[in-house]
C-alpha cells in the first residue's frame, strides 16, 4: 500500500507475523538474557582482576624471598664481624684484621648479590659531572682537576636497567679561582 504521495504505508499490526502479545514477550526474554551476559562479563572482568592482583602480590613476595636470600649471607658476615669478640689470646691487631676480613666478606657478598639482580653501581670518580646520574653534595676548587669532573665520591649511586634507584653524591670540581 502506497499513500497519495507514493510513500509506502507501514503494514497494519494486523498483518504482523508474530501475534501481539509475543513481542513484549520476546523483547523482555531478549533483555533479560542481555542483562545475564552483561553480569557474567562484569563477574568474570572482577575475577580476572581478581587473579591478576593475587600474581602480582605472590610475585612481589617471590621477589622479595629471592632477594633477602641473596643478601642474607653479606648479613652473616657482618655478624661474624660483629661476633669476633676479642678472645684473652687475641691481641689489638688480630682482633682488627678480623673484623676487617668480615667486614670485606660482608661487602663483597652484598655487591655480589646485587650484580645478579642486575644493579649497577655508579662510581663516577675522576669522570665529567652528569646530572641525571650524579647528586653534588659539594663543589671545591681544584687546580689539578678539569671545571665540572667528579673529585670524590661521597656514596656510590646505583641503576637497575635504566631505573636510577640512587644518584651517586658527589664533591664537583670548580674552576680555579682568579689569580690576584
Amino acid at each position: 500500500m502506497t499513500s497519495e504521495s507514493g510513500i509506502p504505508n507501514a503494514a497494519p499490526a494486523a498483518e504482523s507475523k508474530t501475534p501481539a502479545g509475543e513481542a513484549p514477550q520476546a523483547a523482555t526474554e531478549a533483555v533479560e538474557a542481555l542483562q545475564d551476559r552483561l553480569l557474567r562479563a562484569l563477574a568474570d572482568a572482577e575475577n580476572a582482576r581478581r587473579q591478576a592482583e593475587r600474581a602480582r602480590s605472590e610475585g612481589r613476595r617471590a621477589g622479595v624471598a629471592d632477594l633477602i636470600a641473596r643478601l642474607a649471607p653479606g648479613l652473616d658476615s657482618l655478624d661474624l664481624a660483629v661476633d669476633a669478640a676479642r678472645g684473652p689470646d687475641q691481641d689489638d691487631e688480630t682482633f682488627a684484621r678480623s673484623v676487617q676480613e668480615g667486614l670485606r666478606a660482608a661487602r663483597r657478598a652484598l655487591l655480589e648479590a646485587f650484580q645478579r639482580e642486575g644493579v649497577e653501581r655508579i662510581e663516577p670518580l675522576d669522570q665529567p659531572f652528569d646530572p641525571t646520574s650524579h647528586e653534588a653534595v659539594a663543589t671545591r676548587a681544584d687546580p689539578a682537576a678539569a671545571p665540572g669532573h667528579v673529585l670524590q665520591v661521597v656514596q656510590a649511586g646505583y641503576r637497575v636497567g635504566e631505573r636510577l634507584v640512587r644518584p651517586a653524591r658527589v664533591v664537583v670540581s670548580a674552576a680555579a679561582p682568579p689569580a690576584d
